[in-house]
C-alpha cells in the first residue's frame, strides 16, 4: 500500500503541503475528526492531525505519522 516515494510535505508561502505522489493515496485526519483523503494531489496541512499512508490511522497506531504545525 505504500509507495517508495508516497509523499512528500513542502513549505510554500508560509504553509506546509503535504504532496501525494502514490497510487493508493494519504489520508489524514484532522484533530477535530475531519478526515481528508488525497491522491495525485496536495492539500495544506494546518493544525494538528495523522496522516495515513495507504490507509486510515488511529492516532495510537504505530504507522501513524503525527504533525503539529503551529503559528
Amino acid at each position: 500500500l505504500i509507495s517508495r516515494l508516497h509523499c512528500r510535505v513542502e513549505l510554500n508561502r508560509d504553509r506546509f503541503l503535504l504532496v501525494d505522489q502514490s497510487t493508493n493515496g494519504t489520508f489524514v485526519i484532522t484533530r477535530q475528526g475531519e478526515e481528508l483523503f488525497v491522491r495525485r494531489d496536495s492539500i495544506p496541512l494546518a493544525g494538528e492531525g495523522v496522516i495515513g499512508l495507504g490507509r486510515v490511522v488511529q492516532s495510537g497506531s504505530a504507522q501513524a505519522i503525527h504533525f503539529i504545525q503551529e503559528d
